[in-house]
Protein backbone atom coordinates (compact mmCIF):
# COMPACT_ATOMS: atom_id res chain seq x y z
CA UNK A 1 0.00 0.00 0.00
CA UNK A 2 1.41 3.10 -1.17
CA UNK A 3 0.48 6.89 -0.26
CA UNK A 4 -2.16 7.84 -2.97
CA UNK A 5 -3.57 4.68 -4.11
CA UNK A 6 -6.63 5.03 -1.60
CA UNK A 7 -9.78 6.45 -2.78
CA UNK A 8 -10.11 8.97 0.19
CA UNK A 9 -6.32 10.22 -0.60
CA UNK A 10 -6.99 11.01 -4.19
CA UNK A 11 -7.30 14.46 -5.41
CA UNK A 12 -9.34 13.80 -8.67
CA UNK A 13 -12.50 14.86 -8.57
CA UNK A 14 -13.68 13.61 -12.02
CA UNK A 15 -12.58 9.56 -10.71
CA UNK A 16 -16.08 7.61 -9.89
CA UNK A 17 -14.32 6.82 -6.61
CA UNK A 18 -13.70 10.11 -5.41
CA UNK A 19 -13.92 10.29 -1.48
CA UNK A 20 -15.02 6.73 -2.06
CA UNK A 21 -18.47 7.60 -2.95
CA UNK A 22 -19.70 9.85 0.17
CA UNK A 23 -22.63 10.79 -1.73
CA UNK A 24 -23.93 6.83 -2.97
CA UNK A 25 -22.35 4.58 -0.09
CA UNK A 26 -21.99 7.16 2.77
CA UNK A 27 -21.23 4.33 5.57
CA UNK A 28 -18.49 3.26 3.70
CA UNK A 29 -17.10 6.20 2.54
CA UNK A 30 -16.60 7.17 6.72
CA UNK A 31 -15.58 3.59 7.08
CA UNK A 32 -12.80 4.11 4.43
CA UNK A 33 -9.88 5.64 6.22
CA UNK A 34 -10.50 3.66 9.80
CA UNK A 35 -10.52 0.52 7.74
CA UNK A 36 -7.11 1.52 5.95
CA UNK A 37 -6.23 2.07 9.85
CA UNK A 38 -7.77 -0.70 11.74
CA UNK A 39 -8.60 -3.44 8.91
CA UNK A 40 -11.97 -5.10 10.33
CA UNK A 41 -11.79 -3.85 13.71
CA UNK A 42 -12.85 -0.65 13.35
CA UNK A 43 -16.68 -1.02 14.10
CA UNK A 44 -15.76 -2.68 17.00
CA UNK A 45 -13.38 -0.20 18.21
CA UNK A 46 -16.05 2.09 17.80
CA UNK A 47 -18.76 0.38 19.16
CA UNK A 48 -16.20 -0.34 22.65
CA UNK A 49 -15.73 3.21 22.92
CA UNK A 50 -18.89 4.32 22.82
CA UNK A 51 -20.13 1.82 25.12
CA UNK A 52 -17.14 2.16 27.17
CA UNK A 53 -18.12 6.00 27.79
CA UNK A 54 -21.70 5.36 28.34
CA UNK A 55 -20.78 2.46 30.97
CA UNK A 56 -18.47 4.97 32.66
CA UNK A 57 -21.38 8.07 32.76
CA UNK A 58 -24.39 5.85 33.56
CA UNK A 59 -23.13 2.98 35.32
CA UNK A 60 -26.10 1.30 34.32
CA UNK A 61 -25.80 -1.99 32.72
CA UNK A 62 -29.14 -2.18 30.95
CA UNK A 63 -29.00 0.58 29.77
CA UNK A 64 -25.73 0.10 27.82
CA UNK A 65 -27.08 -3.46 26.94
CA UNK A 66 -29.95 -1.68 25.07
CA UNK A 67 -27.82 0.96 23.25
CA UNK A 68 -25.22 -1.56 22.14
CA UNK A 69 -28.03 -3.87 20.81
CA UNK A 70 -29.58 -0.93 18.90
CA UNK A 71 -25.51 -0.11 17.95
CA UNK A 72 -25.24 -3.57 16.74
CA UNK A 73 -28.62 -4.25 14.83
CA UNK A 74 -27.86 -1.06 12.70
CA UNK A 75 -24.45 -2.12 12.21
CA UNK A 76 -25.63 -5.84 10.91
CA UNK A 77 -27.73 -3.73 8.66
CA UNK A 78 -25.44 -2.17 6.98
CA UNK A 79 -22.04 -4.57 7.64
CA UNK A 80 -22.76 -7.66 7.66
CA UNK A 81 -19.65 -8.61 9.61
CA UNK A 82 -21.26 -6.87 12.40
CA UNK A 83 -23.16 -9.99 13.86
CA UNK A 84 -21.02 -11.76 15.70
CA UNK A 85 -20.62 -8.28 17.88
CA UNK A 86 -24.22 -7.94 18.36
CA UNK A 87 -23.94 -11.84 19.89
CA UNK A 88 -21.01 -11.40 21.79
CA UNK A 89 -22.81 -8.33 23.53
CA UNK A 90 -26.15 -10.54 23.97
CA UNK A 91 -24.05 -13.19 25.63
CA UNK A 92 -22.05 -10.67 28.04
CA UNK A 93 -25.42 -8.77 28.96
CA UNK A 94 -27.22 -12.15 29.58
CA UNK A 95 -24.35 -13.43 31.95
CA UNK A 96 -23.71 -10.33 33.70
CA UNK A 97 -27.31 -9.70 34.39
CA UNK A 98 -27.48 -13.63 35.58
CA UNK A 99 -24.87 -12.86 37.93
CA UNK A 100 -26.18 -9.51 39.26
CA UNK A 101 -29.72 -10.91 40.28
CA UNK A 102 -28.06 -14.22 42.03
CA UNK A 103 -25.94 -11.29 43.57
CA UNK A 104 -28.20 -9.52 44.86
CA UNK A 105 -30.64 -12.18 45.87
CA UNK A 106 -27.69 -13.68 48.32
CA UNK A 107 -27.05 -10.26 49.95
CA UNK A 108 -30.69 -9.47 50.30
CA UNK A 109 -31.30 -13.17 52.12
CA UNK A 110 -27.44 -12.59 54.16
Amino acid sequence: MAFGDLCFEKLDHTANDFMCGAFSNPFAAVLAPLNAILGDLTLVIIWGIVLGILWLRTENLMLVSIVGLVISATATGLYEEAQGMGLLLVGVSIGITIFQLVRHKIQTFA
